[in-house]
C-alpha cells in the first residue's frame, strides 16, 4: 500500500492534482458503494481533473494504518470507507472530516462531488 500511495504522490508532483487515500475494506457495503459512484462517468470526470486516487486496504482496521498516521490522522479509524486528501508536500487538507463520507450509500453522485470539490484547492 505504502508504494501505491507513493507513485499516486508521484503523479500528483507532475500533474499538479491533489492525492485522495481512500480507506476501506472489500467487506464494507459502504466501501463497494462508494467505488460504485466514483467510476460513474460524471463523477470520474470531475476525479481524474482533480486528484490522483490510491486505494488502501484497511482490512477490519488493522492493516496500513501506518498511511493515515503519516499524514497526520491520529485518531483511531473507526469507520470506512475514509477519505484523507492530501497535498503533494503531504499535508491532510480535510483534517475533522476523514470519515464524513462513512455514509457513502445515502449520497448521490452530486452529493459525492460537491464533497469532494471543498478539497481540491
Amino acid at each position: 500500500a505504502q508504494a501505491d500511495v507513493d507513485a499516486a504522490m508521484a503523479r500528483a508532483r507532475k500533474t499538479g492534482k491533489r492525492v485522495m487515500i481512500d480507506l476501506g475494506g472489500n467487506w464494507c457495503a459502504d466501501c463497494r458503494i462508494l467505488s460504485g459512484l466514483m467510476a460513474l462517468p460524471e463523477v470520474k470526470r470531475f476525479l481524474d481533473a482533480h486528484y490522483e486516487i490510491v486505494d488502501v486496504d484497511v482490512g477490519r482496521f488493522k492493516r496500513n494504518l501506518d498511511i493515515p498516521a503519516r499524514y497526520g490522522f491520529t485518531g483511531k479509524l473507526d469507520a470506512v470507507p475514509a477519505i484523507l486528501v492530501v497535498t503533494t508536500k503531504g499535508q491532510l487538507v480535510n483534517a475533522g472530516h476523514v470519515e464524513a463520507i462513512e455514509d457513502a450509500r445515502h449520497m448521490t453522485p452530486q452529493a459525492l462531488v460537491d464533497w469532494l470539490a471543498r478539497w481540491t484547492t
